[in-house]
């Protein structure tokens, strides 16, 4: 059984063990994208290094580390007493199993000190196969209360990684909840959602943040539109800014409040930076962690030192994030654009000079705002479209000759590289000093050690990959050969196709309130899903709403995140909605399937899963199956190909023995229409305009909206799939998700009912990555 197979050894601690906060030596953890950040990290006193999984890390580096490079890495990290983590927190697409298969096995033979994940499907590999692997969960996991870290544990987690969302007071309620061991991020970038339930990037753009591709759409800056006295929009734009930009968390200052909290582990953000970045980092940090012990005064001058390591390290405007609030005052900066590095300044003008050979150099003007030399590494920022391009500096012109480097105040002209694009006359952006030149050599001198490293060949375990993947039934010939048969086609449905039709599928509708019931809805539908609330909680004895009507047919709904200080009250209306013949429940994270464990026999409770459980492949079908869960709502970010291949491999394994609540039983749906969010944060800050519509420098509109104590962007463009839902049945699906909760409710359901009749053929619809390419 999965949940066996993925039980804690008995060694280690169990779930609900007390014990006496801040006893513990904080293990701080160090970033490395390249050698030189490596040896940068062992050379400043990190305690432990995490590096990225080859093709399956959530960071997409120019080059990933080769398993023998990892496995020197290993060896050379052990010889000094460090640890060696390693990052395979990447969501992975069908086609992608088999290699990450083979990544696990080389992962168990290197006897790295962990591996972090965020996949279920690898999460359920790694526990049934490789049970030598130790696993921490990624903060892509989204883990935010004690119950997410008690049930991470539970399937086999040693330690799990916190939303950085999360105050201090709120870790320090989970450790003494749980005991678990809890790691933090301490340093680095933030992002504006909560990590892993980001959907702005993959919708918008085909790159996925869940899977290391994430174009930052956070840092681009937006234009309010202004409403009317009547609250209509009037199409005048406010004036653009960065609303959703964070600042870098910086949590030094509070290292004495973590300890107390129970914190084992301090995280510094940070694969993509340079060795020096890393450098820096941990030496200031190494400083605090060494000095929490001395008088208060020694403790000052050690802090201000560390601060100044930190300066030099060229990042953001730092703030402590949530770590003291759970409504930070300082966490954005909304007239400043968010880039990391060093401000240089505006661009004032742009001329062409001839550079010999018949060819012409594009010279940016700018007064200097910090000094530069050549071989500097920049990045520009174009302010129009919010584009950022990095490049070397070969070329300085100081009073119109060139010079090696220039001072603070002088005006200059810098080359910009020919495949720089896009930049003219008319040019508006900035310039930013994100690496020195003397950083650079080192950087070069260690991809020169780098390619020095004795490091073993490493390979799988041949005859185990085998053997699991004959288990899942995975053959690429079936697939396409299954596909071809049920008639996939990767192309649209006609309204003709739809009467000739294939099999009806069974529609899910989600509604946000009761009221809503009574409603005309564009499908009928089999099942209603409605959102677990107060305002429903109280509106479920409203007798002229005659909810028992369609008690067989409701579904109450989890939000992804439940506040440590809300889940009493959930748990407990769960146990009166089953006590009231209310039986049926959809998940918004997979730890929730813990509130169920006091209410009586499980088989009368019906699971369901929501797309933000991100199942991406078979084997993470395999595991929400081995959960008990009956229906599960596949990733809204997959591509057609995948789901078709993924659902191909799952029903191979129909007809095999195994548990009632197994892959035969497992139904597998997809969100068919709605305006799902994009960004789902926790911060309320007061410069957001709620309820107003915002404009992407591309023209892309969106709105803001509060609820329920998490701040949603959704775009004014529904999400929509109505045009293929008569060719997913041959695709394996059982059933589509129909959300009317994105607006107001009769223009969803008549937006909805237009599209699905056909009225709707001109009507603007976004369908994500579904006929295009999940990157």
């Amino acid at each position: 059984m999965y949940m066996r197979s993925m039980a804690l050894p008995s060694n280690r601690p169990e779930s609900g063990r007390e014990e006496k906060l801040g006893n513990t030596r904080m293990e701080l953890l160090a970033p490395a994208g390249s050698f030189a950040a490596f040896e940068a990290a062992l050379e400043q006193g990190a305690d432990a290094v995490y590096v990225g999984a080859p093709g399956f890390n959530a960071r997409a580096l120019s080059r990933d580390f080769t398993f023998a490079e990892i496995d020197s890495m290993i060896r050379q990290a052990h010889g000094q007493g460090v640890k060696l983590y390693i990052a395979m927190n990447s969501l992975v697409k069908e086609d992608e199993l088999p290699g990450a298969i083979e990544a696990l096995s080389c992962f168990e033979q290197m006897k790295a000190d962990a591996l972090i994940l965020q996949d279920l499907g690898l999460l359920y590999l790694a526990r049934t196969w490789f049970p030598d692997l130790v696993l921490h969960a990624s903060t892509l996991m989204s883990v935010h209360n004690s119950l997410a870290s008690e049930e991470l544990v539970r399937l086999g987690c040693e330690r799990v990684v916190l939303a950085r969302e999360l105050t201090i007071d709120e870790m320090a309620e989970i450790h003494r909840k749980t005991g678990a061991m809890i790691e933090v991020f301490v340093h680095g970038a933030m992002c504006f959602s909560y990590s892993g339930l980001c959907m702005f990037s993959s919708l918008h753009g085909g790159k996925s943040s869940l899977r290391g591709q994430c174009v930052q759409p956070c840092r681009r800056h937006y234009s309010w539109i202004k409403t009317t006295g009547k609250g209509r929009p009037d199409r005048k734009q406010g004036p653009a800014n960065y609303p959703f930009s964070m600042n870098d968390l910086c949590g030094v200052d509070v290292l004495p409040e973590l300890q107390r909290a129970g914190v084992s582990c301090l995280k510094i953000e940070g694969r993509m930076k340079s060795a020096q970045y890393v450098a820096n980092t941990v030496a200031a940090y190494r400083l605090a962690l060494d000095s929490l012990n001395t008088s208060d005064e020694e403790q000052e001058k050690v802090l201000r030192k560390a601060h100044r390591l930190l300066d030099a390290a060229m990042a953001r405007k730092r703030s402590i994030g949530y770590m003291l609030s759970e409504k930070p005052v300082g966490a954005i900066s909304p007239e400043f654009s968010g880039n990391s590095g060093q401000f240089l300044g505006k661009i004032s003008g742009m001329r062409r000079r001839q550079a010999g050979r018949g060819k012409q150099r594009k010279l940016l003007q700018l007064s200097l705002a910090a000094p530069v030399s050549e071989g500097d590494r920049l990045r520009l920022h174009d302010e129009t479209t919010g584009e950022r391009t990095g490049f070397t500096l070969r070329f300085l012109t100081v009073d119109g000759r060139r010079r090696k480097s220039a001072s603070t105040g002088r005006t200059v002209e810098i080359a910009l590289p020919d495949q720089v694009k896009g930049v003219g006359h008319a040019f508006r952006g900035s310039l930013f000093k994100v690496d020195v030149s003397s950083r650079i050599v080192a950087e070069r001198s260690g991809r020169k050690r780098r390619r020095k490293l004795a490091g073993r060949k490493v390979l799988p375990d041949r005859q185990l990959v085998e053997q699991i993947i004959h288990h899942l039934r995975w053959q690429q010939s079936r697939t396409q050969e299954k596909q071809t048969r049920k008639g996939h086609t990767g192309r649209r449905t006609t309204a003709k196709g739809r009467r000739q039709g294939r099999r009806e599928l069974p529609w899910w509708v989600a509604l946000r309130s009761l009221s809503e019931l009574r409603q005309r809805l564009p499908v009928r539908p089999a099942k209603i899903i409605l959102p677990l609330s107060r305002d429903n909680m109280r509106d479920l004895e409203h007798p002229g709403l005659k909810s028992k009507k369609y008690q067989s047919r409701i579904i109450w709904r989890l939000p992804p995140i439940l506040p440590e200080s809300e889940l009493v009250w959930y748990k407990s209306r769960i146990e009166a909605l089953i006590k009231a013949g209310y039986p049926r429940f959809e998940l918004g994270h997979l730890s929730q399937y813990g509130l169920f464990s006091s209410c009586g026999r499980r088989e009368r409770i019906e699971l369901s899963g929501h797309y933000s459980l991100n199942l991406l492949n078979s084997a993470a079908l395999h595991g929400i199956s081995s959960l008990g869960f009956r229906r599960a709502l596949f990733s809204l970010e997959t591509e057609s190909g995948n789901l078709a291949a993924a659902l191909a491999h799952f029903r191979s394994r129909r007809g095999r023995p195994g548990k009632k609540h197994g892959a035969s039983q497992l139904k597998i749906g997809l969100y068919v229409y709605g305006r799902p969010p994009l960004f789902t944060a926790r911060l309320d800050s007061d410069h957001f305009h709620y309820q107003q519509i915002f404009v992407s420098p591309r023209e892309e509109e969106f709105t803001l909206e509060h609820r329920e104590g998490l701040t949603l962007a959704r775009s004014t463009l529904p999400f929509s799939l109505l045009s293929w839902q008569s060719e997913l049945g041959g695709m394996g699906v059982d059933y589509v998700l129909l959300d009317l909760t994105g607006g107001p409710m009769k223009k969803e359901a008549a937006m909805a009912g237009a599209l699905l009749t056909g009225g709707g053929k001109r009507m603007r619809v976004m369908s994500g990555n579904f006929h295009s390419t999940l990157v």
